[in-house]
């Protein structure tokens, strides 16, 4: 059971991730900006995104091994 709750976890935390990508990908176009990584002005950072992922990850894979 735990290892579903951590996956259901892990797939929330996914959703949230695309939901605030796709968000900010509507805010990008409306100032001209298409591509959310090269600008200057993207506040999204992909190295916190990326944080984020391996703990969800290290998590998941935790659990996997005490299962």
């Amino acid at each position: 059971m735990a290892i579903f709750d951590a996956l259901n976890a892990l797939n929330q935390s996914l959703q949230n991730l695309e939901a605030i990508a796709a968000e900010q990908e509507k805010k990008a176009y409306k100032i001209g900006q298409t591509d959310l990584f090269s600008g200057t002005r993207t506040s999204l950072d992909p190295a916190l995104i990326a944080q984020k992922l391996d703990i969800t990850i290290e998590r998941v894979e935790k659990l996997l091994a005490e299962g």
